[in-house]
Formats: structure tokens, C-alpha cells, sequence
């Protein structure tokens, strides 16, 4: 089990990272590329055989291999405030020196941000618009602040603004059946990854495992072979040994932290174990509908981070509830602050850190100790 596991993660990765710098050699991507944003309807992409990249992804890849401070001094030596979303401080840096741990991602040949994740997005985007001097394309869901039938009409016609566009970069038509079936990918695995997260809070379970295998949900969500890894990996977390009721049941409310080898304070945490986290749950997008229109007018208008804040709140509060979590480790990002305003009117004692998901040095490990211990006496007194 485990070594098909591994296989399908390894088959995934390659094919994702075959035209980065240092595996291409030189070569250029058989197709035209996109760089996207996290909660693009790739699905259309996929299904015109456009290649596409996500820089948040790889900045967390950076992160992870312990080279993201260097990047970040790049990026703000060239300009760009140490302020700004440490993906981008940390992506713009290894565009400057190329030394990301896979080299760079093939260039761009269009550039697709949405707003239904974070309004820092567009932004970025267009600075990499700029550099590249390739097309920006803005898609714009609006959420749950217009009336739904209004709401599909203006996002159908941007979705069939965007194909014709895909369309004439590819010099192919769409299929809609092909897309229909990417569509259909995209809900297996999300099924297949929710019966993952149920094991959580029942199982043994290393969140470190969900917070780094959730990867494939977004980089390679309509691939078919992301609903068998889930599978697999939902069958093995079956076989593991019920957790123990020792230690305090935590939710984690925001992103893992990229730097860290477990991706939370593990060594803050022993007494504690982490039976939920928002962050794996944002990419469980709902693909609604009777044809491909309507689907992914459900699945990317009503992403987590587009809803309203009593949206948010209520479906937050549910998650917690289903986990059983006692407490909660509540993280202001330095660089995105919508998901520290997902937390609001949670009904359990937090611990709120001051932290960031890249930048590892912007936390005070000594000050999230004492919030730690002053959350434990919390609780202890409660």
C-alpha cells in the first residue's frame, strides 16, 4: 500500500514539475503555460492542454526547503516591501536568482488571477504581468454579495470570455465533454479526499502528512490519479490506531507553516493533538450543477474565503464542532489576514499567534510559548 502511495505521488510530481528549469534542461514545454492563482478553474486549462503552475505552490516548496529568507531579501532589494504576501516576496525572489530548489517554472505565456481567494492576488499578478510582459487576466467572482441568478450570468460570461481566449492561445477548441470529464476528476477527488479528513480526529493521525499531501487537491485536482491516492491513502489511515485521548484536542485555524518540518509548532505542542484545520478544508470546492457551466460557477464563486463572514462562521463553527476540538491555535497571518477574520465569534479558548506561513523569522517562539501555556491554565481552570 504504502509504496503505490508513494508511486502515485511520485507520478503526480513529475508530471508537474517536468518543464521546471532545472529538470527541462533547456527544452521548451510542448504547450503554452499559464501561471494561475490557487482557485482558477483549471479544469478548462487542463482540458485545452494548457500547462499550469501555481507560484503560492512553489513558494511553499521554497519555504519548505529552507531558502525562503534569502529569496525575500531578493525580492525586497528589488523593490518589493517586506510587507507584501511572503509567497510573493518568496516567488519574486527565486525568479531574481533562479535557485529555487526545482530552478523556475517555464515562463508564462498568460496570466490568470481570480479574487476568490485574496484581493492581494490580482495585484501580484499584475507585477508578474509587467515583468513577463504577457497577458493578465482578471476572473471576478463576486461571492455571496449578489443575488445568485445575476451572479452565474456575470460569471458564465467571463467563464466563456476566458475559453475563447484559452482557445485562440491554444489554437484548439474545447471539448465539452473532455471538460465535463475534468470536471468530473475534480469532484472524485475532492470526495476522496474528504473521507481523508475524517480520519483526523479518530485516527493517529500526523496532520504534517494531510498539511503536505493536500498539494495534490490543488496543483492536480482534476487528474484521475489524485482520487486513487486519496483512496489509497484513506485505506491505509484505516489501519492506524485510534487516538489516544491523553492529549488536548486542537484545531489549527490557518496555514500550515511552510518552513517548519512537521508545517505546525509541534514542539509547542506536544501535550496537544490536532484534530481539524480550516486550511484543509478550502480546497473541498463544490462542483454543484446539471452541466459544466453551472459547476463551475458553484465551485469557484462559493469558495470558503469568497463567502461572508456568517458563512464562514457558521460552516467554521461546524467543522470545529464535528472535530471535537477542545481549544483552538488561532494564526494572524502577516500575510493574510481573511483567514485570522475566518476565527471570529469561535466558541473555545484560542491562543492567537502572530506567525506567518513563510516568513519563519517573523514569529517570537518565546511569545507563542507563553500563549501556549497561559491557553493550556485556560483550559485547565475552565
Amino acid at each position: 500500500m504504502a509504496q503505490s502511495i508513494v508511486r502515485l505521488q511520485s507520478k503526480l510530481m513529475k508530471e508537474y514539475y517536468q518543464d521546471f528549469s532545472k529538470y527541462a534542461r533547456g527544452k521548451e514545454p510542448e504547450g503554452k503555460v499559464a501561471w494561475v492563482t490557487a482557485f482558477t478553474p483549471v479544469e478548462i486549462l487542463e482540458a485545452l492542454g494548457i500547462s499550469y503552475y501555481y507560484p503560492e505552490s512553489y513558494a511553499a516548496v521554497i519555504a519548505a526547503s529552507g531558502k525562503e529568507q534569502e529569496f525575500l531579501a531578493s525580492s525586497e532589494r528589488e523593490g518589493l516591501s517586506g510587507d507584501c504576501c511572503s509567497y510573493a516576496g518568496c516567488f519574486n525572489g527565486c525568479l531574481e536568482t533562479g535557485g529555487g530548489p526545482r530552478g523556475v517554472p517555464p515562463k508564462p505565456d498568460v496570466l490568470i488571477a481570480t479574487n476568490n481567494q485574496c484581493n492581494t492576488l490580482p495585484g501580484w499578478w499584475n507585477v508578474l504581468s509587467i515583468r513577463y510582459q504577457v497577458p493578465l487576466i482578471v476572473l471576478d467572482y463576486p461571492g455571496e454579495a449578489v443575488e445568485e441568478r445575476a451572479a452565474f450570468s456575470y460569471v458564465t460570461r467571463q467563464h466563456e470570455d476566458f475559453i475563447g481566449r484559452m482557445e485562440a492561445l491554444s489554437g484548439r477548441r474545447l471539448d465539452k465533454k473532455l471538460l465535463a470529464g475534468r470536471i468530473e476528476n475534480s469532484k472524485k477527488s475532492i470526495a476522496a479526499w474528504q473521507a481523508v479528513l475524517r480520519y483526523l480526529p479518530q485516527k493517529d493521525v500526523s496532520p504534517t502528512l494531510l498539511f503536505d499531501d493536500i498539494n495534490f487537491l490543488i496543483t492536480a485536482r482534476c487528474k484521475e490519479e489524485t482520487s486513487e491516492l486519496y483512496r489509497r491513502i484513506g485505506a491505509d489511515l484505516e489501519t492506524k490506531p485510534d487516538a489516544t485521548k491523553e492529549r488536548i484536542p486542537l484545531f489549527w485555524l490557518g496555514y500550515p507553516l511552510w518552513y517548519h518540518p512537521a508545517r505546525y509548532l509541534s514542539e509547542l505542542l506536544r501535550e496537544y493533538r490536532i484534530v481539524g484545520a480550516n486550511y484543509l478544508t478550502w480546497w473541498n470546492l463544490d462542483y454543484s450543477g446539471t452541466d459544466p457551466w453551472e459547476q463551475l460557477f458553484a465551485a469557484y464563486n462559493y469558495t470558503f474565503l469568497n463567502l461572508s463572514q456568517k458563512t464562514r462562521t457558521r460552516r467554521l463553527s461546524g467543522f470545529i464542532k464535528d472535530s471535537g476540538a477542545a481549544c483552538a491555535v488561532t494564526l494572524h497571518n502577516k500575510s493574510c489576514k481573511c483567514d485570522f477574520v475566518s476565527s471570529r465569534d469561535i466558541e473555545i479558548p484560542q491562543a492567537e499567534l502572530e506567525i506567518d506561513m513563510i516568513d519563519r523569522n517573523f514569529l517570537n517562539p518565546q511569545k507563542a510559548k507563553r500563549q501556549l501555556e497561559r491557553l493550556r491554565e485556560a483550559l485547565c481552570t475552565g
